[in-house]
């Protein structure tokens, strides 16, 4: 028997969990961020951070206005992977419609 975990009740869960310790409801999208100068994941923040200071030297990406929890994890192959568990994978673009198959037959059988 294999296991194939239902990842969008997966991420529901650690999205939860993660509220729960925070105490508050947070957005449902993560980003990666820098903080004393090791990879780290964020909530997002929609401020505009435009032409201001990082809270302090060693951090990326993180304002005073930027939601915690930030949780550092060290390693940016291993915060890339939490980043692609907690977000919602973007829907699928649809497919261009092209014209229509046109065939050569005269009997018209195959289109």
């Amino acid at each position: 028997m294999t296991f194939s975990p239902d990842l969008a009740a997966l991420r529901a869960a650690a999205q939860r969990e993660i509220e729960r310790h925070a105490d508050r409801p947070l957005p449902g999208t993560w980003r990666l961020v820098r903080l004393d100068d090791l990879p780290a994941i964020a909530p997002a923040c929609d401020q505009d951070h435009r032409g201001r200071a990082p809270i302090h030297p060693g951090v990326d990406g993180l304002y005073d206005c930027c939601p915690q929890p930030w949780i550092r994890v060290g390693v940016l192959q291993v915060a890339d992977l939490l980043l692609a568990l907690l977000n919602q994978p973007a829907p699928a673009p649809a497919a261009a419609a092209g014209p229509e198959p046109v065939s050569d037959d005269p009997t018209g059988a195959w289109i």
